[in-house]
């Protein structure tokens, strides 16, 4: 164990966002379809060492130009076998990087539906052997990495609350023991959660945790619906920092902010596309929990390790906060308790005999907000147990 890196998490990645320029190509010709030239950066035009899968060619500014990347990068996805080619890509990669956990978002309905005179038919044939393909690359990945990863279900808004509720339907009747959470993401834009009320009810029904995204694109108040609806974390959430009432919510629920920087960067205008506006400081000091996440790793050009190191480098976390950070994502995973106690352990395991003293020097200054010494205060009493067994 090289006790150096910090374990990572990921709770928030989206399975046909996370493929990379190389990926795309691969696909395009594996599934004989053109592939256009303008869809990338050509070599020797980027940052090789920063973009090290290939860089897309689209427009930061422009919301739209992104959209129709994703489309078109989305579309050379052809056959349930692509699926596994892109989960085990992505997983491996960032389990190099010291990713031990990791929750996959999917799309049920950009999987297996079609419509069919307005209608809209779920191919479960289909759906089925997509996953039994992502099954079959996290057991390929876990073969060389210690990684454990679960699927959320994820609700297109934008198509709205009929098909989002369809969309669970088809789930309840397709289960699967890696689907955990239900998710509902698409344009925020588009409709009030207490549209959703139907689908609400069903994932609690279902047994399923809810992570909706809120507060990216959209106000704080968007954050509030969510929570009325029984989320028990965040996708993005960085509007959360113009209500002092709502990070006050947060903090004392234990509400999880699923905060993706390089994502945040270049969707939300309210950053001018300077990270440097990021409110991810500004949320932790004040004792929020977040995590960090890739979200689109494919399209953005990020990976987890980049992430941590733009947090560490930009936001100045340090490795202590870093370990917090991951062991929010823990606390906040949508996994069995028996394996969230493995994994909080595990991450334990990682911490060096400088790290307990700089967990013990930071308790007795208590800098800190009382929420994350609250933290630190359990994550000793942890520490030592695993001494004494």
């Amino acid at each position: 164990m090289n006790k150096q890196i910090i374990p990572k998490v990921i709770l928030h990645e989206h399975v046909e966002g996370s493929i990379t320029p190389f990926m795309a190509k691969k696909l395009a010709d594996k599934n004989h379809l053109t592939f256009p030239e303008s869809l990338c950066y050509r070599t020797g035009e980027y940052d090789q060492a920063e973009y090290k899968n290939g860089r897309y060619n689209y427009d930061e500014s422009d919301f739209v130009s992104f959209i129709q990347t994703y489309d078109t990068v989305s579309n050379f996805v052809k056959h349930p076998d692509d699926y596994y080619l892109i989960t085990y890509d992505f997983l491996s990669r960032n389990a190099k990087q010291g990713l031990i956990y990791c929750e996959l978002f999917l799309s049920p309905y950009h999987i297996c539906a079609t419509e069919n005179q307005g209608k809209i038919v779920w191919d479960q044939a289909r759906f089925q052997q997509t996953l039994n393909q992502m099954d079959k690359a996290i057991v390929d990945v876990q073969k060389e990495h210690n990684i454990t990863v679960r699927y959320h279900v994820i609700g297109v808004r934008h198509l709205g609350a009929d098909v989002v509720y369809e969309t669970l339907q088809f789930i309840e009747n397709n289960p699967h023991p890696f689907i955990t959470g239900f998710n509902i993401a698409g344009n925020e834009k588009a409709g009030h959660f207490d549209d959703f009320a139907k689908a609400h009810q069903l994932a609690s029904k279902l047994n399923l945790k809810k992570s909706y995204h809120a507060g990216e694109i959209d106000c704080a108040e968007s954050i509030i619906q969510a929570l009325k609806h029984g989320a028990n974390r965040i996708g993005h959430g960085i509007a959360a920092i113009e209500d002092d009432k709502l990070i006050k919510q947060l903090v004392e629920n234990k509400i999880t902010l699923e905060i993706a920087l390089t994502s945040n960067r270049i969707l939300v205008n309210n950053l001018h596309g300077d990270i440097h506006n990021h409110p991810i400081r500004k949320l932790y000091d004040k004792g929020v929990r977040i995590t960090l996440n890739t979200d689109d790793a494919g399209i953005f050009g990020t990976d987890i390790e980049k992430e941590y190191q733009l947090a560490e480098q930009i936001f100045h976390f340090s490795r202590l906060e870093l370990f917090d950070i991951t062991l929010c994502g823990i606390d906040a995973a949508f996994i069995e308790s028996k394996e969230k106690s493995r994994l909080l352990n595990e991450v334990l395991a990682f911490f060096t005999t400088n790290d307990k003293q700089c967990l013990q020097q930071a308790i007795n200054d208590e800098q800190y907000h009382p929420a994350i010494i609250e933290r630190l205060q359990h994550y000793q009493i942890l520490l030592a147990q695993q001494v004494n067994d």
